[in-house]
C-alpha cells in the first residue's frame, strides 16, 4: 500500500477522488492500492528552551545566549489526535512507501518532514509536486512522482529558517525583556527576525510624516498660442502644420529634478518650483503678453509593454490598491480559488513568469475564459490571431523557482459559486493573463519648450535665466493594446498642438499658483508589501525588483501573516487602508538598541541565502546555521552592553506603596511585584509562593504594616503538606520571607526582654512603656504589647 500525506483534508479529498481512493478509513481514504491521509497544517514545532537545558527555563541574562547543538521537534497541543492517525498509517505493516503531497513549497516540505520525523517512519518517500489542483494536474503530477531526495535542499532551507527564527527571536526577546526588567520595566519585549524590521519600517514612515514641515512654493503657468513663424511666408509652411493653444509651466533648466519614490507625494518637479512669491509674480508679469519662440518640439511614438504576470505579493498589492483588501484577505481568497474552486494555480509563488512547459496549456486556459462575457471578445480575437507565442516577458524559465506565476487553470467558474471578493481576485488574475498575451499599448509623447524674452520693464533678479522657459508635456494613447483588458487606472491625456521649432508662441494669462509640499503617505498593505519584497530598498522598476527576488523580508507565503501578527499584537493599527504603528509598536522599536535587529536589508540578505540554499546554489545548512549562531551571540552581547530600554514605570500600573528597601513605588509587573528600580533593588514578591497566589491585598499589607496577615493554602515543596503563613520584609536579609503565626504564638509565651527584636514585626525592638512592654515601631503600626510585670524578665 502506498500512503499519501496531504497538507489539508480538502486537498486529500481531491487527490483521493482522482486516484480512486473512495473507502473511508480512520482519518484517511483508501482504495486502488493507495491510502490518502492528511495533516492540519503545521502539526509540529520546535521545542521550548527548557527542553534542552533545565536552567534555560529561567529568564535571565546569565543563561544567554541559548544555542542548542541540535533542535528537537514536538507535537502541537491541538494536533496529537491526527498525528496519532498519521503515525499509525505511516508505520502500518502494509505500507510500502510514502508520498509527500503537502503544498509544493518550503512550508509544505517542512510540515511533512516534521511529521515523518516524529512518526519515526523509515519507509521510502516520493514527492508529488503540482501547481494546480485540477484533476488533470493531479493526475499528471502523480505520473511524475519524484524522489524525496530531490527536495532535500528545500527542506534544509525550511529547517534553517525555522531554527534561525527560534534563535534570534527567543534570545533577543529574552535579552531585551531582561534588560527592561533591570530598570523597572514590565511585560514582554518581543523581537522577531522578520517582524521587527517590518515594524521598524512602519515606525520610520510614521516619524517621517510626523516630523515633516510643509514648505510653500509657487509655479508660474501661462497659456501659449502657436502662430507659425512670422518670418516665413504662410505658403512656405509645411502641409499640416497648424497653430493651437496649450498651457505650459515655467521651469529652471539647470535644476535637477527630484527623484520620485514610493509613498512620497511629489507630483511637482523641483525645476518648476519657485520658493519666493515675489519672484514668481515678477516672472509671471515679465512673461505676460510676450512673444516667444518654440525652442523644442519633441515628438516620439513609444510602446508600453504589458505588465508582468502576478506573483502573490504583486497580486496582494493590486487587490489592496483597487479593492482595499488586506494582504491576509487576498491570500485567503486566493487559497480558496486554488484549493476549493480549482480556478487558479498555486498562489504562494514568487515568480512572475511561466516556463515553456505551460505554453501548450494556454489555449485550454483561454477556452475556459471565453464563455465569460467580460473576456469573450478578447479571447476570440486572440485565438483568431494565430498560434500563441508569448515572448520573454511571459516565458522565462530562469525566473521561475518552485512555481510559475499565478494564472487561471482553464476551469470556467460559475458566477453563483463565488463570493464578490473571490470574483474580484479571479478577475484580476484572468485579466492579467489576457493582458500579458496582448499587444503593446502605443502612445504619442510630446514635449514642447517655449523661450520667452522677459518684458524689459519688469525687474527680475539676476539669478533668473534669460530667456524665460516654459514647458509642456503631452501623452496620447493611439492604441490601447493590453490596456483595453487590464487598464492600470484612470489616466489623463494631454494632446499638444503640432507646432515646430522656431514657430512663434504668444503668451497670455500668466499666473503664479501657490502650492505646498506634502508629507509622505502612510504605509498601506500595498506599499508595505513592496517594501518587504525589496527589503526596504526604494525601487520602482519591476526588472530591478526581480533581481532581488528572494532577498526581501519574509516570503510571499509569510508576509501577510507577519503583517497580521503585528496587527493582532497591537503593534500596528489600521486606519482605513493606512497602517500606523501604535504607541506599543513605537516603544518596542525604540527599545531595540541594536540596529542589526531592525535592519530590513540585513534580514533580506538572510532570506536571499535561504532562497539560494533551497535552489542548491547557496550556503550549506551547516554554514548558514553557524553564521546565525555567531550573529545571535553578537546581538545578545550588544543588548547586554547597550543602554537598557527607556521604560515608563507607570505603564506597569498604579503604585501599591513604597519599597521597604529603597522607598521607590512598588507596582505589579508581569509575574512579580517589584519597585521602579527593577533588579537594581532586592525587593521582589513573586506572584506565586509555595503553590499559592499572593494577592494584591497581601502586598499592600506588607508595604503598609511590614507584613501581611496570615492565610491558608500554602504547600510545602517537600511533601505538599499545607501550612498557614504571612509574608514579611526581613530588613537584615533584605528579602521577603514567610512568617508563621504558630511560631509567634509559641514565642509569645516565652519571656520578653527589653532590647530584643520585636517578636511580631521583627523590625523594631522591645521597649518599656509606663504600663507594658511594646515595639519601638508602634508609631509605624506594630501592635505588639505585653504586660510588663507578667512577661518581662
Amino acid at each position: 500500500m502506498r500512503v499519501i500525506v496531504a497538507e489539508k483534508p480538502s486537498v486529500a479529498r481531491d487527490i483521493a477522488r482522482v486516484l480512486g481512493a473512495t473507502r473511508r478509513a480512520p482519518g484517511a481514504l483508501e482504495g486502488s492500492g493507495v491510502l490518502v491521509t492528511w495533516c492540519h497544517g503545521h502539526m509540529a514545532e520546535l521545542e521550548d528552551p527548557a527542553f534542552y537545558q533545565e536552567h534555560w527555563q529561567k529568564w535571565s541574562l546569565a543563561t544567554l545566549p541559548m544555542l542548542p547543538e541540535r533542535f528537537a521537534v514536538r507535537v502541537r497541543k491541538d494536533a496529537s489526535d491526527q498525528l496519532a492517525v498519521l503515525t499509525k498509517w505511516l508505520n502500518d505493516e502494509r505500507t510500502v512507501d510514502v508520498v509527500n503531497a503537502c503544498d509544493a513549497g518550503r512550508e509544505g516540505e517542512l510540515i511533512f518532514r516534521y511529521v515523518y520525523e516524529i512518526a519515526r517512519c523509515k519507509r521510502p518517500v516520493l514527492r508529488l509536486w503540482t501547481s494546480s489542483l485540477t484533476d488533470a494536474a493531479i493526475q499528471q503530477a502523480w505520473s511524475r512522482l519524484r524522489p524525496a531526495a530531490d527536495f532535500d535542499r528545500l527542506a534544509d532551507a525550511a529547517r534553517s529558517r525555522a531554527e534561525a527564527d527560534w534563535l534570534v527571536g527567543l534570545n533577543a526577546t529574552r535579552a531585551l525583556t531582561c534588560r527592561a526588567r533591570d530598570v523597572g520595566g514590565s511585560g514582554l519585549f518581543p523581537v522577531g527576525r522578520v517582524q521587527t524590521p517590518t515594524l521598524a519600517m512602519i515606525v520610520a514612515r510614521d516619524r517621517e510624516i510626523e516630523s515633516f514641515v510643509p514648505e510653500d512654493y509657487w509655479q508660474v503657468k501661462a497659456t501659449f498660442t502657436g502662430q507659425g513663424n512670422s518670418e516665413v511666408e504662410e505658403a512656405d509652411h509645411a502641409p499640416g502644420r497648424v497653430g493651437g493653444t496649450w498651457r505650459a509651466t515655467y521651469f529652471l533648466p539647470a535644476t535637477k529634478e527630484s527623484e520620485q519614490s514610493e509613498g512620497r507625494r511629489q507630483p511637482v518637479p523641483q525645476a518648476e518650483r519657485i520658493a519666493n512669491e515675489a519672484l514668481a509674480q515678477a516672472i509671471a508679469s515679465a512673461a505676460d503678453g510676450q512673444r516667444g519662440t518654440v525652442e523644442e518640439a519633441e515628438r516620439r511614438r513609444t510602446t508600453e509593454p504589458p505588465p508582468l504576470l502576478y506573483d502573490l505579493t504583486s497580486l496582494q498589492r493590486r487587490a489592496n490598491q483597487r479593492y482595499g483588501l488586506s494582504a491576509q484577505q487576498t491570500l485567503t481568497i486566493a487559497q480558496a480559488l486554488y484549493e476549493q474552486h480549482k480556478l487558479i494555480t498555486y498562489p504562494r509563488t514568487d515568480a512572475r513568469y511561466l516556463t515553456p512547459a505551460e505554453v501548450p496549456l494556454l489555449p485550454g486556459v483561454l477556452a475556459g475564459l471565453q464563455p465569460l462575457p467580460p473576456y469573450t471578445g478578447f479571447v476570440a480575437a486572440r485565438l483568431a490571431a494565430g498560434p500563441l507565442n508569448p515572448g520573454s516577458r511571459v516565458v522565462n524559465a530562469a525566473e521561475v523557482g518552485d512555481h510559475h506565476a499565478i494564472i487561471p487553470t482553464g476551469r470556467t467558474p460559475s458566477s453563483s459559486g463565488l463570493s464578490v471578493d473571490e470574483k474580484r481576485i479571479f478577475d484580476l488574475v484572468a485579466r492579467r493573463l489576457l493582458a500579458a498575451l496582448s499587444e503593446d499599448a502605443l502612445f504619442d509623447v510630446t514635449r514642447l519648450v517655449v523661450a520667452v524674452p522677459p518684458n524689459p520693464n519688469v525687474a527680475l533678479d539676476e539669478e533668473v535665466t534669460r530667456p524665460l522657459r516654459f514647458r509642456a508635456r503631452g501623452r496620447v494613447c493611439r492604441r490601447e493594446g493590453w490596456r483595453a483588458i487590464d487598464p492600470p487606472g484612470p489616466s489623463k491625456e494631454v494632446d499638444l498642438p503640432a507646432v515646430e521649432p522656431d514657430d512663434r508662441a504668444d503668451s497670455s494669462e500668466p499666473e503664479a499658483k501657490k502650492g505646498q509640499t506634502r508629507p509622505p503617505r502612510p504605509h498601506n498593505d500595498a506599499t508595505l508589501l513592496r517594501s518587504m519584497e525589496t527589503a526596504g530598498r526604494q525601487l520602482d522598476d519591476d526588472a530591478l525588483m526581480r533581481a532581488l527576488r528572494g532577498k526581501g523580508l519574509g516570503t510571499p507565503a509569510t508576509r501577510a501573516s507577519i503583517l497580521q501578527t503585528l496587527v493582532d499584537r497591537k503593534f500596528v493599527r489600521r486606519a482605513g487602508r493606512d497602517l500606523h504603528a501604535t504607541d506599543a509598536g513605537v516603544a518596542l522599536i525604540d527599545a531595540v538598541c541594536v540596529d542589526a535587529l531592525k535592519s530590513a536589508e540585513l534580514t533580506g540578505d538572510w532570506e536571499g541565502r535561504l532562497s539560494t540554499m533551497s535552489e542548491g546554489d547557496g550556503p550549506s545548512r551547516a554554514d548558514f546555521m553557524d553564521a546565525v549562531r555567531r550573529y545571535v551571540s553578537e546581538i545578545v552581547q550588544a543588548l547586554i552592553d547597550g543602554d537598557p530600554p527607556a521604560v515608563d514605570p507607570s505603564q506597569a500600573g498604579p503604585s501599591l506603596g513604597d519599597c521597604p528597601a529603597c522607598g521607590s513605588p512598588v507596582r505589579h509587573r508581569g509575574r512579580v511585584w517589584s519597585c521602579d528600580r527593577g533588579r537594581a533593588c532586592s525587593f521582589v514578591v513573586f506572584e506565586t509562593m509555595s503553590r499559592r497566589k499572593i494577592s494584591k491585598t497581601m502586598v499592600q499589607q506588607l508595604l503598609r504594616d511590614g507584613r501581611s496577615k496570615p492565610v491558608k493554602g500554602f504547600k510545602k515543596k517537600r511533601d505538599g503538606s499545607p501550612f498557614t503563613a504571612g509574608i514579611t520584609w526581613d530588613n537584615d536579609d533584605q528579602r521577603v520571607r514567610f512568617w508563621f503565626p504558630d511560631a509567634e504564638a509559641r514565642e509569645s509565651r516565652a519571656p520578653v526582654r527589653v532590647g530584643q527584636p520585636c517578636p511580631k514585626c521583627r523590625q523594631g525592638t522591645v521597649i518599656r512603656g509606663k504600663r507594658a512592654l511594646g515595639c519601638s515601631r508602634w508609631r509605624e503600626g506594630c501592635s505588639f504589647r505585653t504586660d510588663a510585670r507578667e512577661r518581662a524578665t
